[in-house]
């Protein structure tokens, strides 16, 4: 089934810093003088022929995932259960009852037996199922965010601000002493511009948006710092929603089974016979109506049926939607073991 598309959601969103923001390069400065000792990660724009700072996408990637895992150890209530919501997937563990259980590290012991991707999805935490594991895809993409509109690319005002980054000090503390023990150190921060990207979720359920709008509601508020150095104050981000598209590839005409896609969310079991959802281990979601700001801008004459939302307002209220049903995922696990 993985191997279709049978539903995507596209959010394009722009991240600004407030405040200072420092992601890593892992470059020093040695014995080029024109490097900090913490270099702000760089590349070659291909468009604008030139270096800029950036937002790599594994870095964003992997501050919504760990948020998710809290939200979901937290909602867990120290239920034991599996596959549990969230495992540890750090761990080194194949035994689901210890703390550093990991997903993948429990398929690396069943190399000695035919495991199918339906049961790699079914028997892996909730998390696992969006983001992946070492055995398992991931649902979920990142891209990098640039410093650049990709709806006004001539317009550098973004650019020119992100790549005017500034200096900070800093010095480690013996903790006994109180005396300084290593340093002063110089990191390259950022503190102004605009960063532009977006995230492609396919075969997706709707409780997985929901836990999605949970932490990316979290981030817009600057409760979810970023990069290098967030106890210490740097990291804090407001992130805005620029567009939203929920896509059902495959359909030549906008209705199914009775339903218009323009005007439905669709989870993926809605596309399943129940017994391909059940060997998944898939829970059952009836469909959500869309927002009524939505535009049809793909109306199934090339296969494929897309509602396109560019209206912040809009945009929430889907997000929000989707909470409900992550809400009964939660609850069904707790008393059944539900997918």
């Amino acid at each position: 089934m993985h191997k279709q598309m049978l539903n995507e959601l596209h959010l394009a969103f722009v991240i600004r810093p407030h405040g200072p923001i420092l992601i890593k390069s892992g470059h020093e400065s040695g014995a080029d003088p024109t490097l900090v000792d913490m270099n702000f990660v760089r590349l070659d724009h291909a468009a604008l022929a030139r270096s800029t700072v950036y937002l790599p996408g594994s870095s964003l990637k992997g501050t919504v995932r760990s948020y998710c895992e809290k939200i979901a150890r937290t909602v867990a209530e120290g239920v034991q259960r599996r596959p549990p919501l969230s495992c540890n997937p750090l761990g080194n563990s194949d035994d689901w009852h210890r703390p550093e259980y990991a997903c993948g590290r429990w398929f690396d012991h069943q190399k000695s037996k035919e495991v199918t991707s339906a049961q790699k999805y079914r028997d892996s935490c909730s998390i696992c199922r969006i983001f992946g594991n070492t055995a398992l895809g991931s649902h979920l993409r990142f891209s990098d965010a640039y410093p650049v509109d990709p709806a006004h690319p001539d317009d550098l005002t973004a650019f020119d601000a992100a790549n005017a980054t500034e200096q900070r000090d800093g010095v480690a503390l013996d903790r006994i002493s109180g005396a300084v023990a290593v340093g002063p150190f110089t990191l390259e921060v950022v503190t102004k511009g605009a960063f532009f990207g977006d995230l492609v979720l396919r075969n997706f359920q709707l409780w997985q948006v929901g836990l999605l709008a949970i932490a990316l509601r979290d981030i817009a508020r600057e409760r979810v710092p970023i990069g290098f150095s967030k106890s210490r104050g740097l990291g804090r981000v407001h992130l805005d929603y620029r567009e939203l598209e929920v896509a059902y590839p495959g359909r030549f005409r906008p209705e199914y089974n009775g339903l218009n896609l323009s005007q439905s969310l669709l989870g993926v079991t809605c596309f399943l016979k129940p017994e391909a959802a059940a060997e998944y281990g898939y829970r059952k979601e009836d469909p959500l109506a869309l927002p009524a700001d939505g535009e049809l801008t793909d109306n199934g004459d090339y296969g494929r049926v897309a509602v396109t939302f560019r209206q912040g307002k809009a945009i929430e209220q889907l997000l929000e939607g989707c909470v409900g049903p992550w809400r009964a995922f939660v609850e069904e696990w707790r008393t059944q073991g539900g997918g």
